[in-house]
């Protein structure tokens, strides 16, 4: 289409600007000019009229006619009066008129009071004369020509116009120059560099130092022209190491006419790829979509750019193969897609496109590099995300986790032995627990390497279980290696993850000693006060003790996304985070919540599509509670899903060879007992309510579960015996446990029952 500069645009737009304010201008100033003549003639008029009235009242009171007939005489000499007549009270008739030979035929209207008005051409006043008694006796009328006024008016309006019109043009050419000089000649200077930088002249820079926006426009400009100067280079550099690289690689090549059928020989590469025995004749389309149907979008989108490249001159053929496509993926029948680049290009004869050679190379190991690099860096920058958090939240909690991890291996190590052995059902249970408690744990802190390697021990560990079932032991033989290769790799992951800490702490490999008093001090008090109960023996007591929030690091941020892969919704709410605890509670708690809260996402927090028909909010809420209490505080885990399949569990009890006789939330604690028909990344082993209670029995504490079916499900924790590890409570704002046989309320509203 047609271009329009922008200094033209600017210049009409300031024209037409001025054009309007010149014209309201124009119009304000006639009308000025105009109310100016007809005022000041009104002015000089009225003055006439009212001497003129005053000097008939004798002549009217007298009735003397001759009297007024001189003074309308007397009116002869002001040339501007077209026409005058003077009333008696009792006549409708002029008594005395005057009339000029430009006043053309005038009605004798009478005064009935004062009165002025203007016209186009003349101005009429009406005055009525007072007798010396006060009463009416008569009345004037005068009316003045407007003639010499317009034509004064016609003369300064003129004047106006052409005054407008030269400031307006005058305006409009300062503005204009102004613009041109200091917007559009730079403006066009930039431009002019940006054809050069088009044409391939990278050195080139915009001239201009003003310090304003065109100022900054142009240095953005230069700094633009410099960064592609850069990245032309880098790209040259990176096409040579391509062309370098494509020159040792194995490429398919054929070359096709205008037909888009293969013409002439065809590389080996190319056969191999296309799967075909001959190539000559084949059509490229064919080639390239192998079994696309007639509408298809890609194909007849290169049927078309065939046509139209071989119509091209040979200049035109850049344009026209940046059309063509860059990639396909063939895929063909029992195989893996096959991505191919592509690249086409011409045969030139007579300066027309006599054939088209294509160079198709097949990236699937580039593909598959690309997304292995991108997923561990995807993996690596997770890891540090997590361990951040860490460090954020505590450096000495993730010390204990792998204080624990490295015990609960060596538990194990010393469990499996040096050489294969018979394992009892019981040992094999106690690494059960201690390799799902480690999962579980590396799960919460993303450990990823950690997690895999424990979920791969319970795969070998399950078939264990499954033999010692029916005799109460197994034998290693077949699977000792395995498990001793397993849990080296597990210590590796640990030390790994202790380099990623280490690496995400702001102060290095000091953050894994870093808490609020050093460990080592605490446990040598302690060893040193040994049961001691008086003022030194609390006071080492509280050094030792650790605040609950502890052992629900990150809990809040990983059970939604557990519940995600679950297919639904669900929130935890954590209270008394401030609520202490002692060494032994804090070195099993961690795994204990990640135990229960687990659970809860798996068997209680039904899908959003559920809770709606049962009239619940669409996303769980799973509540951890920690109360304190004179021997330890009180830990309740509570989700308000489906509640305990009390039926269902007992079923499942049998299953397993165990008798379902008894109280079902004994059943449920059962090692090998799921309610899960399919094993998952959660939960159907059978492990993790047994592993709750064999933890905290082994911190003197006692797990309880109750449940009301659709309603809630709550474990409570609680020391076995009051009176062992002390641990005060130093917050104001802590739970008050309910009276015995009342209720109380969280801060979402949900009732609890207390048990």
């Amino acid at each position: 289409g047609f271009a329009v500069s922008l200094g033209t645009r600017l210049a009409v737009a300031t024209v037409g600007v001025l054009c309007v304010v010149s014209a309201a201008l124009y119009l304000e100033l006639t009308s000025r000019e105009r109310q100016h003549l007809v005022s000041s003639k009104t002015t000089a008029a009225t003055m006439v009229s009212d001497l003129f009235a005053a000097s008939l009242i004798a002549p009217l009171d007298f009735g003397d006619t001759e009297a007024v007939d001189a003074e309308l005489r007397n009116l002869r000499s002001n040339t501007e009066i077209i026409y005058a007549a003077v009333w008696a009270a009792a006549s409708t008739d002029p008594i005395a008129e005057l009339r000029t030979d430009r006043s053309g035929a005038s009605p004798p209207i009478r005064a009935q009071f004062n009165e002025t008005a203007v016209h186009d051409d003349r101005v009429e006043l009406f005055r009525v004369v007072a007798g010396r008694k006060g009463g009416t006796i008569g009345g004037t009328r005068l009316v003045f020509s407007l003639a010499s006024e317009n034509a004064e008016f016609d003369a300064n309006r003129m004047r106006i116009f052409w005054w407008s019109l030269a400031m307006t043009g005058a305006t409009a050419l300062i503005l204009i120059a102004i613009a041109r000089r200091q917007i559009i000649q730079p403006l066009a200077k930039v431009a002019e560099v940006a054809r050069r930088l088009e044409r391939g002249e990278l050195g080139a820079r915009v001239d201009i130092t003003s310090r304003d926006e065109i100022g900054s426009l142009a240095q953005a400009f230069n700094s633009m022209g410099a960064a592609i100067a850069d990245r032309e280079q880098s790209l040259d550099a990176a096409r040579k190491d391509l062309r370098d690289l494509f020159d040792n690689m194995r490429q398919a090549i054929v070359a096709f006419g205008g037909d888009g059928r293969v013409e002439g020989q065809a590389s080996r590469q190319a056969f191999r790829l296309f799967r075909q025995a001959d190539l000559a004749g084949k059509s490229m389309r064919d080639l390239l979509f192998p079994g696309a149907p007639a509408h298809d979008v890609d194909a007849g989108a290169f049927e078309e750019w065939v046509s139209l490249a071989f119509s091209v001159p040979q200049a035109a053929w850049g344009e026209i193969a940046s059309l063509a496509p860059s990639e396909v993926e063939l895929r063909p029948a029992g195989a893996d897609p096959i991505p191919l680049e592509l690249e086409f290009r011409p045969v030139m004869a007579g300066g027309k496109v006599r054939r088209i050679m294509l160079l198709a190379t097949d990236i699937t190991e580039r593909r598959r590099l690309e997304r292995t690099v991108q997923s561990q860096e995807q993996d690596h920058a997770r890891q540090m995300a997590a361990m951040r958090r860490l460090v954020a939240g505590g450096a000495q909690v993730f010390v204990s986790f792998m204080d624990s991890a490295r015990h609960r291996i060596s538990r194990c190590l010393a469990i499996v032995g040096p050489s294969a052995r018979l394992l009892r059902s019981g040992e094999i249970d106690e690494l059960f627990r201690h390799v799902h408690t480690i999962k579980g744990e590396a799960k919460g802190f993303d450990m990823r390497d950690l997690e895999i390697e424990s979920a791969k021990l319970e795969e070998e560990l399950d078939e264990l279980r499954a033999s010692a079932r029916g005799e109460g032991f197994a034998t290693t033989s077949s699977v000792h290696s395995l498990l001793m290769t397993r849990l080296t790799r597990a210590t590796d992951a640990i030390d790994h993850g202790a380099e990623l800490f280490v690496a995400a702490a702001p102060t290095g490999r000091a953050a894994l000693d870093q808490v609020t008093v050093q460990r080592s001090d605490v446990l040598e008090l302690l060893s040193l006060l040994g049961e001691r109960s008086d003022a030194l023996g609390r006071v080492g007591s509280r050094l030792a003790a650790r605040p609950f929030g502890e052992a629900t690091v990150n809990l809040a941020e990983m059970a939604p996304t557990w519940a995600d892969g679950e297919g639904k919704r669900a929130r935890v709410q954590i209270e008394g985070k401030e609520v202490q605890m002692s060494p032994n509670l804090a070195k099993v708690l961690r795994g204990v919540l990640l135990h229960l809260v687990r659970n809860a996402v798996v068997h209680g927090i039904e899908t959003p599509q559920r809770r709606v028909q049962a009239g619940k909010h669409p996303i769980g809420l799973i509540q951890v509670t920690a109360e304190p209490g004179p021997g330890g505080p009180t830990i309740i885990v509570e989700d308000d899903g489906r509640g305990l399949d009390l039926a269902h569990i007992a079923e499942r009890a049998q299953a397993i060879g165990q008798s379902a006789e008894g109280e079902v939330g004994d059943l449920a604690f059962l090692p090998g007992l799921s309610t899960l028909e399919k094993v998952g990344d959660l939960g159907g082993r059978g492990v993790g309510l047994a592993a709750v209670r064999a933890e905290l029995a082994e911190a003197g504490y006692s797990v309880e579960v109750r449940s009301e079916a659709e309603r809630f499900t709550r474990f409570v924790m609680r020391p076995d015996t009051l009176g062992q590890s002390q641990i005060p409570s130093y917050t104001d704002n802590a739970s008050k446990s309910a009276p015995e046989g009342g209720t109380r309320r969280t801060g979402t509203g949900l009732p609890k029952e207390d048990s």
